[in-house]
């Protein structure tokens, strides 16, 4: 299988505008990857709550709202999976999620994150909820398991995911460090967390264009397996980057 690792530009709360560079992704990887991964809450932004329950419902989404529905559309129309991160809204839940759509537009996987860091602690109430734990889902041959952000970096998580003995993980995140501090340093830190997952980790960041966000993204995208980088797109920049399953 080859996956794309699709660092593209993001707009806090401009739900319109990160689908339609979402659907141009697609199009430029039609028939070049099987499967377009993007990073942590693309779909509305990492940064797009601002803890006020009854306000937050209207933010986030259920996967079958339109905007998925135009990514479930966009699927088919390319020929691939897709594979990226919302605010879902599931019953009276607020959670950060990672959704899985085959290439005919099937809902394959939702993924909870299960770590608390996406939210403000001081802030919320019990809507703002993280997920069971970690699972494994199959899709061209592949047994996947995910991982956002901060789920990797929680004594034990990695272990955890290394007893389901996936092929790979999808580490999607939501990252702001310097672009410097992450190409010299940083991302071998990450590299060494990833292998202790015991198989290869694909993990993509967004490339935040919002200027006001307290925690933009600073883009990049990479294959670490066995505690080294295989391949990358450097932060700082956004860009897709190509891997072999």
């Amino acid at each position: 299988m080859r996956l794309a690792l699709a660092s593209q530009p993001v707009r806090n709360g401009d739900v319109a505008w990160n689908v339609r560079c979402m659907e141009d992704v697609l199009r430029a990887c039609s028939g070049r990857a099987d499967t377009v991964v993007f990073g942590e809450s693309v779909l509305q932004g990492f940064d797009c709550l601002r803890w006020d329950y009854a306000r937050d419902c209207t933010v986030a989404a259920a996967w079958t709202d339109e905007p998925v529905r135009h990514l479930q559309a966009a699927a088919r129309e390319n020929g691939a999976a897709v594979s990226f991160g919302m605010i879902e809204r599931a019953a009276d839940g607020l959670y950060s999620s990672q959704v899985f759509l085959g290439a005919d537009g099937r809902l394959i996987d939702v993924f909870r994150r299960v770590s608390v860091g996406w939210k403000d602690v001081r802030r919320t109430d019990g809507h703002y909820r993280e997920g069971d734990g970690f699972h494994l889902f199959s899709y061209g041959g592949i047994r996947f398991a995910t991982a956002l952000c901060g789920d990797l970096w929680t004594p034990g998580r990695p272990e955890e995911l290394a007893a389901l003995g996936a092929d790979a993980v999808l580490w999607p995140v939501w990252c702001d460090y310097p672009a410097a501090e992450w190409n010299e340093q940083v991302k071998l830190e990450y590299a060494a967390q990833a292998s202790r997952c015991g198989c290869p980790v694909l993990y993509v960041n967004p490339f935040c264009v919002d200027p006001a966000a307290p925690d933009a993204a600073a883009g990049g995208a990479a294959c670490f397996s066995g505690g080294r980088i295989i391949c990358e797109v450097p932060a700082g920049e956004s860009g897709i980057l190509f891997v072999e399953l």
